[in-house]
């Protein structure tokens, strides 16, 4: 095993535990918001949130299982995140915009660089005799 593959396979188990840890922290969050959400753009944001958390989880699973459904599930992840961020300096508290727009900012860094460390949505094998194959 050379270096770069073992440095990958490091980065790739790192950024799976990431995202684990956002999908525990996202999930028991939303939970425990659910009473104290009064109005209508904290509920929809307790509701993101706990879509996102899904979410983080679908994509480390969607990572090693049902690999067809990778992308679409990182391409969720990446929208449910910019928008739980965003609407939480929105809805809780007084409105900032120019933090909400900073939150997401960060959040799509930090949402490429752990896509980037996870590596490419590998798409499934195709299944013997399916379209394209020798027939």
């Amino acid at each position: 095993m050379n270096r770069s593959s073992a440095l990958g396979r490091a980065l790739s188990g790192l950024a799976a535990l990431l995202l684990l840890g956002l999908s525990w922290w996202t999930i028991t969050g939303a939970l425990r918001d659910v009473p104290q959400s009064r109005t209508i753009g904290q509920q929809v944001e307790t509701v993101i949130r706990l879509a996102c958390g899904v979410v983080s989880l679908a994509v480390v699973v969607t990572r090693f299982r049902w690999r067809a459904w990778a992308h679409r599930a990182r391409t969720a992840w990446v929208v449910t995140l910019a928008a739980f961020v965003g609407l939480t300096a929105l809805v809780w508290g007084a409105p900032q915009p120019h933090v909400a727009l900073l939150f997401v900012v960060v959040a799509l860094l930090v949402a490429w660089g752990i896509l980037r460390a996870l590596g490419p949505a590998l798409a499934a094998e195709p299944a013997p005799g399916a379209a394209g194959g020798a027939g």
